[in-house]
C-alpha cells in the first residue's frame, strides 16, 4: 500500500484524483492540501458506495514523513519552489507546467517565471504514458503532460516517426470545456462567462505549445514547431483537437494503418474507422483518447480529430497510469471503474 498526498486537492483535477485513489487497491490517501478549504470535510463516494470522510489541510500542516507519493495539482509556478519536498525521498507526479520543459531558459520564455530548482529538471520524466513507459518506470519524478498536449502528441508522434507527414506546417485548433481553466474562479462565474459563448485564446502563444514542440522535435531530432490555438466551449469537460497535417505522399489508408498498428494493443487509445469523427461525448468520464482521420478534397491534406476528457486522460487519469507504471502495477488499476469506450 502506498501512502499518497494530493496537493491542490479541492480543484477539478484534485477531485478526480481523490475519486480514482479511493478506488485504487494499492493507494491510501494520507493528506489533502487546499489552503482556502483547510478544515473542511470532503465527502466522496467510494467504489463500495460508502461515504469516505477526508479533511483538507494547509500544506504546512501535512506530515510528509509518512508519504510515499505526491500528486501535485497546485497551480503552475508552485511546486518548483518546494525544495525540501523535491529533495526528499518522496516521488512526485506533477500535474503543473513546472517541470515539463528540458531547457531551463524556456520557462521564462513560455511560462513567464524564473525556475527555482533548475537542477531538479532532469529528475522529472515527461509522462506521456503510451510513448515513455520504460523511462517512466525508472524515473523518480514525473512531469505529467498538459491536456491539450496529450491530445496532440499521441496521434502525431508515430506519424512523424514513420516520416508519413510534413513537420513544417502542422496546425492545431483545439476546443475545451471550461474545467480546463481550473478553479481560478467560482463555478457560477465560469458558467456565466461560457454560457452561449465560444472564446478563442492562446493563439500562437499557448503554454502547451512549448511541450508539444519539445516532444515532437525529439522524435526525429529535427526542430518541429506547430501553430496552435485553443477555444473554450460552454461545456464542463472534454477536449477536441482538430490537427491539420500534410502527408509526405502517404495515402489516407497508409496513414490510417500507421495509427492502427501503433495503437491496436493500447487499452486507452481507440482509432475509429476512416472518415468517422469522434466527439467529446465518446470520452467524457473515461481515461480514453479516441482518434478519427478524414481526408477532404485537397490532395495530401488530412484532418486528425483527437478527443479526450481533460480531467482524466488529460490530467488525473494519465497521472494514475504513470503511478501504476512506477510501481509495476497493472496500468489500468484505479481506472477500470470509469465508463468504457
Amino acid at each position: 500500500m502506498k501512502n499518497v498526498a494530493i496537493l491542490g486537492a479541492s480543484g477539478f483535477v484534485g477531485h478526480e484524483i481523490i475519486q480514482i485513489c479511493l478506488r485504487h487497491p494499492h493507494i491510501r490517501i494520507e493528506a489533502l492540501s487546499a489552503n482556502r478549504s483547510a478544515g473542511d470535510k470532503v465527502q466522496i463516494q467510494n467504489s463500495n458506495n460508502l461515504q469516505t470522510s477526508l479533511e483538507y489541510k494547509k500544506y504546512e500542516e501535512i506530515n510528509f514523513s509518512c508519504i510515499d507519493y505526491v500528486f501535485n495539482c497546485l497551480p503552475n509556478e508552485n511546486i518548483h519552489k518546494h525544495t525540501d519536498l523535491l529533495k526528499s525521498d518522496i516521488r512526485i507526479i506533477d500535474l503543473s507546467v513546472d517541470f515539463r520543459l528540458d531547457d531551463k531558459s524556456e520557462y521564462k520564455n513560455w511560462y513567464g517565471f524564473e525556475h527555482n530548482n533548475t537542477g531538479m529538471i532532469n529528475e522529472f520524466q515527461y509522462g506521456l504514458t503510451e510513448f515513455n513507459r520504460d523511462e517512466i518506470r525508472k524515473s523518480k519524478h514525473i512531469a505529467n503532460p498538459g491536456c491539450y498536449a496529450t491530445s496532440v502528441l499521441i496521434p502525431l508522434i508515430e506519424l512523424i516517426e514513420q516520416n508519413a507527414i510534413k513537420i513544417n506546417d502542422i496546425v492545431i485548433d483545439s476546443k475545451s470545456g471550461y474545467s480546463g481553466a481550473g478553479k481560478t474562479k467560482a463555478k457560477d462565474k465560469l458558467l456565466k462567462e461560457v454560457t452561449e459563448n465560444i472564446r478563442t485564446y492562446g493563439v500562437g502563444d499557448h503554454k502547451h505549445i512549448a511541450e508539444i514542440n519539445q516532444e515532437l522535435t525529439k522524435v526525429k531530432k529535427t526542430l518541429t514547431e506547430v501553430f496552435f490555438a485553443a477555444n473554450i466551449l460552454p461545456v464542463e469537460r472534454g477536449i477536441l483537437s482538430n490537427i491539420y497535417i500534410d502527408s509526405n505522399s502517404a495515402s489516407l489508408n497508409e496513414i490510417y494503418d500507421i495509427l492502427r498498428i501503433r495503437f491496436k494493443d493500447e487499452k486507452f487509445i481507440h482509432l475509429l474507422q476512416i472518415n468517422e469523427i469522434p466527439s467529446t461525448r465518446d470520452v467524457v468520464n473515461t481515461n480514453n483518447l479516441v482518434i478519427g482521420l478524414k481526408k477532404g478534397y485537397k490532395e495530401n491534406k488530412f484532418c486528425i480529430v483527437s478527443v479526450l476528457d481533460n480531467l482524466l486522460k488529460g490530467a488525473a487519469g494519465q497521472a494514475v497510469q504513470n503511478f501504476n507504471l512506477m510501481n509495476d502495477y497493472d496500468e489500468t488499476l484505479g481506472l477500470i471503474w470509469i465508463k468504457k469506450y
